[in-house]
């Protein structure tokens, strides 16, 4: 299955006026919408919907139209209604749970990919899915299981290795990520995405000159992929060369700005350039986002402690604990006893 599924309606000759009109509205919307062009999508689907308010796949694909606006709510609303119509819709009950997603309710997607796997058990993207909607909720072992049973389903797929590999990463068993990271690249040496994962293994391991090597090997193939740029800045950070990781960053954010592991890392820049106030500021703006950002709480309370608050600094670290954050262990162990 695809990650959000559109509904391809064919232009049906010889109906009823009426439904003529509405296909064609609908043709339009998907033409719209496979030119990315959203708002017009959504106008055309509005105007079928206008025709026939019981059009379910016009609902489904307008919120696929809105979704990729960025408009998850609305987008939400257009699936419940298409499910409302037709509560078999099994296309729309996916999107769904895409668009629970996007607004920070995982739970909700973990509850309709269940309804949509009992449909399709064998489908091995359900699986991939859920293992990383398990993931977003630190759920490692339940994420582990959905993601080896879509390899069982379909062992040549790499990306579910790699997803394996960060699992390893968020628990530090790094030998682990290693171990299938180099049997990603050893069958797809030019595989972007291991190479990236690997590099923050490295970092991970302080290992900063592979890590760098590593990361640049995945920005040759893919130059302005701004997951790559971000991940690259946070190597040089650590390295603390804050200007050259200032400018990977900025431009990480330039070419997605909903990238908040990027405004972590920014984060950081101010807190290593010994700006902890703008530091608070923005691991705060990345907390209250709904996507998963491992040791934001760990970096937030090294702000607070450089600025002498060790009470807050100790209860950043136990929400981090509370999030597993492995670091968020050592700093309250070390500072908060």
């Amino acid at each position: 299955m695809n990650k959000l599924i559109l509904v391809l309606g064919l232009f049906l000759l010889g109906c009823a006026s009426e439904e003529v009109k509405r296909d064609r509205f609908f043709l339009q919307g998907n033409i719209a919408l496979k030119a990315r062009e959203y708002d017009k999508a959504v106008g055309f689907y509005t105007q079928a919907l206008a025709v026939d308010k019981d059009f379910a796949r016009a609902y489904n694909n307008r919120g696929v139209a809105r979704i990729e606006d960025d408009h998850a709510y609305e987008a939400i609303q257009d699936y419940n209604m298409a499910i409302l119509l037709d509560s078999s819709y099994y296309d729309a009950i996916f999107n769904r749970a895409y668009a629970y997603e996007r607004v920070g309710r995982t739970e909700d997607a973990l509850s309709d990919l269940m309804i949509v796997k009992k449909a399709f058990p064998d489908s091995a993207y359900v699986y991939f899915y859920e293992g990383l909607l398990h993931s977003r909720l630190r759920a490692y072992s339940a994420s582990m299981g959905s993601f080896q049973k879509a390899l069982q389903l379909d062992p040549d797929n790499q990306e579910t290795l790699i997803n394996m590999a960060t699992l390893y990463y968020f628990q530090e068993q790094m030998d682990s990520a290693k171990a299938l990271l180099n049997e990603v690249l050893l069958k797809y040496p030019n595989e972007a995405s291991a190479l990236n994962t690997l590099s923050q293994v490295y970092l991970k391991e302080e290992n900063y000159q592979n890590a760098l090597t590593t990361v640049n090997q995945a920005l040759n193939i893919q130059p302005s992929e701004p997951y790559f740029l971000n991940n690259r800045g946070q190597i040089y950070l650590e390295m603390n060369e804050l200007d050259l990781a200032a400018m990977d960053i900025n431009r990480s954010i330039l070419i997605d700005p909903s990238n908040a592991w990027a405004y972590r890392n920014k984060g950081i820049y101010f807190l290593k350039s010994g700006d902890p106030e703008q530091a608070i500021r923005l691991f705060q703006e990345v907390i209250n986002r709904p996507e998963f950002v491992d040791e934001v709480y760990s970096f937030l309370g090294k702000a607070y402690l450089e600025q002498d608050q060790l009470a807050q600094a100790c209860e950043s670290w136990q929400q981090g604990i509370d999030n597993h954050e492995a670091s968020s262990l050592r700093l309250w162990e070390l500072n908060c006893r």
